[in-house]
């Protein structure tokens, strides 16, 4: 028979273990816009997040390829975290084909908005600037998938969009650590984000290192990121095996 002490063990044990816990559940902030080539902030609010729970920032350019790359939110208080996107290159909005359709039909932000063919077309066509979309997830110690939000979309303006970011977002934004969730991603520039401010790189196989093509930017304010949280809790394969289901299946 199990002692009682023994017994007490266990139940504590079961009680805090992470696939017990309840779903985190999300608040994202709905962007107007990101300015191009300058970063733009984004805060949300998570709650059900446990102790050794990271919280990520997801994001890519609307394009028919390529794959979403990633970075760790901060918290600013309890269940309030915030990031920043790297600098969005100037690049021309692609024009809906039907076989595009076919895979951004079921995106969460297409289906938010009731787009059509028809109108999706006529919205893309209205914008100078290529799209982002952008969502948050949270991964525990292990590595492991626990909750996504909605992916949202935002548009990328030049003139019109002004973000006046805080001191620590400043630093943050010029010190950016940039996680990879594709092996075709590897050794080549961030997709359509300008290099400013990107200085290392977390791939696929959870290495950590200096990024190859954005060496060079200077490293501003004198504030860097804690990459030890940054890479925390990240398994090779965490991504693979969970990818974005907005993703498309071609690469850059």
């Amino acid at each position: 028979m199990m002692s009682r002490s023994c017994f007490a063990a266990a139940v504590l044990t079961v009680c805090l273990s992470p696939s017990l816990t309840a779903q985190p559940v999300f608040d994202v902030e709905q962007l107007a816009c990101l300015p191009l080539e300058d970063n733009g902030a984004v805060e949300a609010r998570v709650e059900g997040v446990a102790g050794g729970d990271e919280v990520r920032l997801y994001y890519r350019r609307l394009n028919p390829v390529g794959a979403f790359y990633y970075g760790a939110m901060d918290p600013s208080a309890p269940n309030q975290f915030w990031s920043t996107f790297p600098r969005p290159e100037d690049r021309e909005q692609h024009e809906l084909t039907e076989e595009w359709w076919e895979v951004l039909r079921t995106r969460d932000w297409v289906e938010a908005q009731g787009f059509d063919f028809d109108r999706l077309r006529d919205y893309l066509e209205s914008q100078n600037q290529e799209a982002a979309e952008y969502y948050v997830a949270v991964y525990d110690a292990a590595g492991k998938f626990r909750g996504r939000s909605p992916t949202l979309l935002t548009e990328v303006r030049e003139n019109d969009c002004r973000q006046d970011l805080t001191p620590q977002e400043r630093g943050w934004a010029d010190n950016l650590t940039v996680g990879e969730t594709s092996v075709a991603q590897a050794n080549k520039e961030v997709f359509h984000w300008l290099c400013d401010g990107i200085v290392t790189r977390i791939d696929t196989a959870d290495v950590l290192h200096p990024d190859e093509f954005c060496r060079s930017c200077v490293v501003g304010f004198g504030f860097v990121p804690p990459l030890a949280a940054v890479a925390a809790g990240v398994v090779s394969g965490a991504i693979i095996e969970h990818p974005p289901s907005e993703a498309s299946p071609r690469q850059p």
